[in-house]
């Protein structure tokens, strides 16, 4: 009998290792869920980075972003926004070819951005300590 109770024992330690290990890795993917889906959403684009002579764009994919509670949120099309902060203005937007991004634009592009970490999860730089204004595209046609 001593044997059975023995077994039970490390049947249960092996359970309990199996259970705590999937706990894990679930917390983990649990975690990192929303860089998961956008480095998804963000590899259906032939051109994640398109590369113009004002510099890098990023590709910031169609859908809706977070907003305040009580918010609605907005459901945004596909567009490129500059990687790095420049002279922002419609002006110098114009010259390059582009357009200044909208204030909801901004507001996804900017979206996990830290001023510890200051990148956002589409890999828009500066978004924490220096938002300012940027240039956009629309992603459609290209």
């Amino acid at each position: 009998m001593g044997a059975t109770v023995s077994g039970r024992k490390a049947m249960l330690f092996l359970l309990a290792i199996v259970v705590g290990v999937a706990g894990l890795f679930a917390g983990l993917a649990m975690w990192n869920l929303d860089k998961i889906r956008t480095s998804v959403a963000i590899r259906r684009y032939e051109k994640p980075v398109l590369k113009t002579a004002g510099g890098e764009m990023v590709i910031v994919p169609a859908g809706e972003y977070q907003v305040s509670p009580g918010q609605a949120a907005p459901a945004l099309k596909a567009f490129y926004i500059d990687r790095r902060a420049a002279v922002a203005g419609a002006p110098s937007c114009e010259t390059q070819g582009k357009r200044p991004a909208t204030a909801a634009e901004m507001a996804k592009a900017a979206r996990g951005a830290t001023p510890e970490d200051d990148m956002s999860i589409y890999g828009v730089l500066g978004m924490a300590k220096s938002p300012g204004g940027r240039c956009a595209l629309d992603a459609e046609g290209r």
